[in-house]
């Protein structure tokens, strides 16, 4: 595997954080790990329907929306 060097705006480190403490996830690296999983399967079209076009803000949006509905 190869490191990177990774710069988040710090509420995405706090949900991140948040779900390891929940042991979600066993630490931030498998996190992003797993975000970076899903990111590439579903921009390939290995996730059930067709790749999306979606906007960062948009993410950011629907992200905020259903974490206050929980």
């Amino acid at each position: 595997m190869r490191t990177i060097s990774l710069r988040l705006p710090r509420k995405i480190l706090e949900e991140i954080d948040a779900l390891v403490e929940k042991g979600v996830y066993a630490s931030r690296t498998e996190a992003l790990r797993e975000g970076a999983r899903l990111l590439l399967r579903m921009q390939t079209g290995s996730l059930k329907g067709s790749p999306v076009e979606v906007s960062k803000d948009e993410i950011w949006r629907e992200f905020e929306e259903e974490k206050a509905s929980k």
